[in-house]
């Protein structure tokens, strides 16, 4: 927090209007749009301790591979007796079955709350994870910027960039010499510009890469075609769920996946070990026997209680508890998510819900495919906000640190901001690059 506050002190004596200017410009001219508009933004990056960083990468990447390897275990390796397990609706479980070889998750990000405890990861984001290349772009905006390069006179800052060891990690998934990448997504999305800098990135690196949209996929003499240019590597940007939603649309697309016509990035098998209902797997004692005791002590640290919402007894802290009714009345302590949707949708947070409403939707939950979850307390950190009027003030805004994780090797992140609880750039929030503050 001294180097917030050093940060601080040197915006105030800046023209912060003049740099709030300058960073949406250095947005806009870097492709670091959402929407059509510069990616909602502070005037302060998010800065973590080394000790802090080593830890929410170290556990994450921890937590990720050992998450995916208990998915691949699960129920004797069966996919489909996991997905049942899970709720994942029947038109995604047809496709998770899908078995293309490993490994399952070659790129994915994670949701963390830093505590004074350690890292607190509420999700896993690998099914087709966005920010890769905003991260990159905001570190490289972020250093233009005047009080940046001051404070940067007597700090030593890091960055992990992830371009590099995207590129490399999707290159590793075919054997072609010279592969022709396809970054595949619906043309509308608003993430596009994301994609279009890891383009150029491919390209800088001298491989042939493409955007596409699933819907323009061909297939001709048993090889994927997008705009008649054979394709070797998916990178997969679009969402499975999605993808089953449209299916007639993008049945081609999906036909390629099913014959192995190319190697996808991510494979839809991803989706086992980054479902919400996951964590309840993993922090459930039904399921302790997969788990060594060192990695459930491991789990216990680093991940909430989570529970599918059903009819049970369970363990939480050590007793047992009928869960239903447990759950209504620890309301303050909870969360309730739906366990397959995304973008921080139809969260409730017990503690901002009025009793007869949280009863309401617990009981409701029962009936759908729900989790709830131990409420990890939201860091907040005081963040610099220029006003309409041009004064710059500072708000105490919520965050959560958001590691990438690419084949376990060492890259950066990003960390969301927010005025709301629920943090997510969809629902109103912003992002910021994370920088180690050595």
């Amino acid at each position: 927090m001294d180097a917030v506050r050093e940060y601080h002190d040197l915006l105030f004596a800046a023209d912060a209007r003049a740099e709030a200017e300058a960073l949406a410009e250095g947005f806009r001219q870097a492709g670091i749009l959402f929407d059509g508009a510069p990616m909602p933004s502070f005037l302060r990056p998010h800065f973590v301790t080394r000790a802090e960083w080593n830890a929410l990468r170290g556990d994450g990447v921890r937590l990720l591979e050992l998450a995916a390897r208990v998915a691949r275990r699960a129920f004797g390796g069966d996919a489909r007796k996991l997905c049942a397990w899970l709720g994942t609706p029947p038109e995604q479980a047809e496709w998770v079955a899908v078995d293309p070889g490993e490994p399952d998750v070659v790129l994915s990000r994670l949701d963390a709350f830093l505590t004074p405890q350690g890292p607190r990861y509420i999700e896993i984001n690998s099914d087709a994870p966005a920010g890769f290349g905003y991260g990159d772009a905001m570190a490289e905006v972020f250093r233009t910027l005047p009080t940046f390069q001051r404070f940067a006179r007597t700090h030593t800052l890091h960055y992990a960039p992830c371009a590099d060891a995207l590129i490399d990690a999707v290159r590793a998934a075919t054997d072609s010499r010279s592969p022709t990448v396809a970054i595949v997504d619906w043309h509308e999305v608003k993430t596009r510009p994301d994609q279009e800098i890891l383009r150029e990135r491919f390209e800088g690196k001298g491989l042939r890469c493409r955007l596409a949209d699933p819907r323009e996929a061909a297939i001709v003499g048993g090889r994927l075609l997008f705009e008649g240019a054979h394709v070797d590597v998916v990178y997969r940007r679009v969402l499975l769920t999605e993808l089953v939603e449209r299916a007639p649309e993008v049945a081609t697309f999906l036909a390629a996946y099913r014959w192995g016509l190319a190697a996808f990035v991510n494979s839809f098998r991803c989706h086992l070990s980054e479902d919400k209902a996951f964590l309840a797997f993993l922090t459930d004692e039904a399921f302790a026997s997969l788990l060594t005791a060192d990695e459930r002590a491991f789990v216990a640290r680093v991940v909430p209680w989570t529970r599918k919402v059903e009819e049970r007894a369970t363990d939480h802290a050590g007793e047992k508890v009928d869960l239903l009714p447990w759950v209504v009345r620890h309301r303050e302590e909870l969360v309730l998510k739906p366990a397959h949707d995304y973008g921080g949708r139809s969260v409730f947070i017990g503690e901002e819900t009025e009793p007869a409403a949280w009863e309401a939707a617990v009981n409701a939950a029962v009936s759908g495919s729900w989790v709830v979850q131990e409420r990890v307390p939201i860091s907040r950190e005081p963040f610099p906000v220029v006003r309409d009027d041009g004064r710059l003030t500072l708000e105490e805004l919520y965050l959560n640190a958001n590691p990438f994780y690419v084949r376990g090797g060492e890259t950066g992140g990003v960390t969301r901001v927010s005025r709301r609880a629920v943090i997510n750039v969809s629902a109103g929030g912003g992002g910021v690059p994370t920088f180690v503050v050595e």
